[in-house]
């Protein structure tokens, strides 16, 4: 995929871009950032197509209908939990966008996501049962986020999901500030009356910076994120910088900020110390300008970066290596849930589970390859060969065969391929 034109990098700064004629290539590249919200805001003085303009305005009127969606179900999850007496903040999402943005529309987001109190980790499940009571993970949720190998789970409310955390950062080594981070959360109300907690505009910095990491800087709207939160002037950038060294990740995250700020030509903030050592050399090759602002095609491409981050965390190897191996063997509890139309034994299962995603995960690849390149908003030199590796269809088609039999062996009524 293209990098973002100036245009849209004065628009994620902050900036006036001044009289630039607009164009349908600009236009999908703005929804591909989902920057199109801040180009419309922009946009309503300076357009003069009116085609384009009434594009705009569609795609604008489309986004704050999904927006107003994702305010009712965060006002029906927070007040079903409060029915329980558990308490979550919300981050990112419609609050982000209530508090640093100038109007509805600017932020598009795709679902809630939520932190449960850390004092009530052991409620785990009795909050997953009060939003949807049928999920698989329930039976199993206390004991596995107490084990802390469950660090978040999705959850479906009406037609909305809510991606509820246990670990605000979910880096896989837990987070040792967690209590202190909610100490400094605040009430925000929500249209309905109702309030529920944020992350005070520090922490919240911490988190969108951790966040482009696991991201990998996928969308623009990441860099806007933090220019505004920013721009705000509530930064506690010696607070900041205890938060990041307590967790060991503070390369990730003020090497993170560097890449924003150059990236949008914004000054450094003085009171902090810009990253040096080795771990930011390997910060570099991991997260290299090459997989920066690649939208899907860098979501999905470099989706294992930020099993990384947990590596290069400052005095948290031991940690960290005890998350890789509980990564390559997960509990039998969380492999009968992930894969739980395979029958079989833990291995089996596992092994099959695997295999079977990555394909699917090759395909879907290669689909959003197709779609970017017959769009014109990819570079050609990004493209790979589209067909499926000859070893790989090979090994799927094997153990599809052995998963029939399996079934069919395991029930006889199974229908066989």
């Amino acid at each position: 995929m293209r990098l973002p034109t100036p245009l849209l990098l004065d628009l994620a700064a902050g900036r006036d871009p001044g009289p630039i004629e607009l164009d349908a290539d600009v236009l999908a590249l703005a929804t591909e950032h989902r920057m199109s919200g801040l180009l419309w805001s922009w946009a309503r003085g300076h357009l003069r197509d009116r085609q384009l303009a009434m594009e705009l305005a569609m795609k604008d009127l489309a986004v704050q209908a999904h927006l107003e969606r994702l305010w009712v179900a965060l006002e029906t999850t927070v007040a079903k939990l409060d029915a329980q007496g558990i308490e979550v903040v919300t981050v990112k999402g419609v609050t982000a966008e209530a508090r640093w943005y100038g109007r509805r529309g600017e932020r598009l987001c795709s679902d809630v996501d939520l932190w449960l109190d850390p004092n009530q980790l052991d409620r785990a499940g009795e909050a997953v049962a009060a939003l949807q009571p049928e999920h698989p993970w329930v039976p199993h949720l206390d004991r596995l986020v107490a084990s802390g190998r469950v660090q978040g789970v999705t959850i479906w409310v009406g037609d909305q999901d809510i991606d509820l955390h246990f670990d605000l950062l979910k880096l896989g080594i837990p987070t040792r500030g967690l209590k202190t981070l909610w100490s400094r959360t605040t009430p925000f109300p929500l249209p309905g009356g109702n309030a529920v907690r944020v992350l005070d505009d520090t922490a919240a910095l911490l988190h969108f910076l951790v966040h482009l990491n696991k991201d990998r800087f996928q969308r623009l709207l990441g860099f806007a994120d933090v220019v505004r939160l920013i721009e705000a002037g509530k930064i506690d950038w010696h607070l900041l910088q205890t938060d990041a060294r307590r967790e060991g990740i503070d390369v990730a995250v003020f090497r993170t900020l560097e890449v924003v700020l150059e990236t949008l030509d914004l000054p450094w903030p003085l009171e902090v110390a810009r990253p040096r050592g080795l771990r930011v050399v390997a910060w570099n090759r991991l997260w290299h300008a090459g997989i920066r602002l690649r939208g899907r095609e860098g979501r999905l491409r470099f989706r294992m970066r930020q099993n990384w981050l947990a590596v290069l965390a400052r005095g948290r190897s031991r940690e960290a290596l005890w998350w890789w191996l509980r990564e390559l063997w997960p509990s039998a509890a969380a492999v009968d849930v992930q894969y739980a139309d395979i029958r079989g034994p833990y291995i089996w299962k596992l092994l099959y589970g695997r295999t079977e995603a990555a394909i699917t995960q090759h395909r879907r690849i290669d689909g959003i390859r197709r779609q970017l390149a017959a769009s014109g908003t990819t570079d050609r030199t990004s493209l790979r060969p589209s067909a499926t590796p000859p070893r790989r269809t090979r090994a799927i088609g094997y153990l599809r065969r052995r998963r029939s039999d399996a079934q069919s062996h395991l029930d006889p009524s199974a229908d066989k391929e």
